[in-house]
């Protein structure tokens, strides 16, 4: 197709997914190692630290996906007329995302020699229902369909079908991205992760992270009706999910620091003072990924478009950084006995691990941009 035919709209949509297809073919360095080496030889995991990056980028797209979902489902539900001005972009995001996500896990266990989807259709088959792996496995299969639907309704008017898509889709986002923090937490033997306030801060951070998408996509949409509205309560709505977020990190290392020799307070010591994740958590979990996006949502009096994108890239970068601190930092540290010293592990993603993840964003920016190119996703639907 010639570009130099397409109207302004059709040539910056070609230009972001031919940058997309770029960014996605990033990852043929991983591939390729996980091809010719194996998974165990391209990505840095072990045995003590065996989730790395694409364990972490899975929760990070599911939580992107899970919170513009939440939020698109909220504005149906109660039918809040600002948030409508973007419906379907939202939705598409939020099935852009969970695609990547799904991307990520399929190399992440272990590459196509290993048959996965085959794995996958004999795992779901064996109703493991006693297994936290196999409802976040039925609930993020019934997911992503639902989120095609919930596209196809929007973009063919068909209101009433979109209102009640949205309405089972806010309950089993939020129930499937509960199951994946469940996947975690019920694992005793990892204290960080084994607390009351672990699936909520999940929870918040990923509505903190679909807030953050949103708004960036109001910045390019600030002409729509009632976006001046829109900006201001989701400006509002970060804002809170950030304060909260920072309330649950201030305490959760106060409380679980007390308690002196308890893996759980030795586990924090890896965040605080020279701890090998207490810059990602000081700097990129809390200072850039907190307090930053809170100031300037202040500075924009809630109301700045182009202050309200950069507050919202801020916090999905501080979510990723939550992710990866809260997923490795409960992994790096191992004592045999009570009566042994704590091992402090080491864990630094691999370059087939990065690439692996880097196409994971080219292949979500692919789906969102094919599909608002090819479908209809200017005119908004009214629920």
């Amino acid at each position: 197709m010639r570009t130099d035919t397409l109207p302004a709209a059709g040539k910056s949509g070609a230009g972001w997914l031919i940058l997309s297809l770029l960014i996605a073919a990033v990852g043929l360095y991983g591939m390729m190692q996980v091809f010719v080496q194996g998974q165990e030889a391209s990505y840095n995991i072990s045995r003590e630290v065996p989730w790395g990056l694409l364990i972490i980028g899975y929760s990070f797209f599911v939580a992107i996906s899970v919170g513009t979902a939440t939020i698109s489902a909220l504005a149906h539900v109660f039918d809040i007329e600002p948030f409508h001005v973007i419906s379907k972009k939202i939705a598409m995001a939020s099935l852009a995302a969970l695609t990547g996500a799904f991307y990520l896990i399929f190399w992440e266990l272990a590459g196509p020699f290993h048959l996965q989807a085959l794995r996958l259709v004999v795992y779901f088959t064996e109703f493991k229902i006693t297994s936290p792996i196999w409802w976040m496995v039925t609930f993020y299969m019934l997911e992503l369909p639902l989120l095609a639907l919930e596209v196809y309704f929007l973009v063919g008017h068909k209101k009433n079908a979109a209102f009640y898509a949205s309405l089972v889709g806010f309950f089993l986002g939020i129930t499937a991205y509960g199951t994946l923090a469940y996947v975690f937490a019920s694992n005793a033997t990892h204290p960080l992760w084994h607390t009351n306030g672990f699936t909520l801060f999940f929870i918040l951070s990923a509505l903190a992270g679909g807030a953050g998408v949103i708004l960036i996509m109001l910045a390019f949409n600030r002409q729509a009706a009632h976006a001046d509205k829109a900006i201001k309560g989701l400006s509002t709505l970060l804002f809170l999910l950030l304060f909260f977020m920072l309330f649950m990190d201030i305490w959760n290392v106060l409380i679980n620091l007390y308690g002196a020799d308890s893996e759980l307070s030795e586990t924090m010591r890896l965040f605080v003072g020279n701890g090998p994740l207490a810059a990602n958590f000081y700097y990129g979990e809390i200072g850039l990924g907190i307090v930053l996006p809170m100031v300037l949502l202040v500075l924009g009096r809630f109301r700045s478009f182009t202050l309200g994108a950069l507050a919202g890239l801020l916090a999905v970068l501080g979510v990723f950084f939550a992710r990866y601190d809260i997923i490795i930092g409960g992994q790096l540290l191992s004592r045999p006995s009570t009566h042994m010293p704590f091992t402090v592990h080491h864990y630094l993603p691999s370059l087939s691990e990065l690439t692996l993840f880097i196409s994971g964003l080219g292949v979500a920016g692919l789906i969102y941009f094919l599909g608002k190119m090819v479908l209809n996703l200017e005119e908004e639907v009214h629920a």
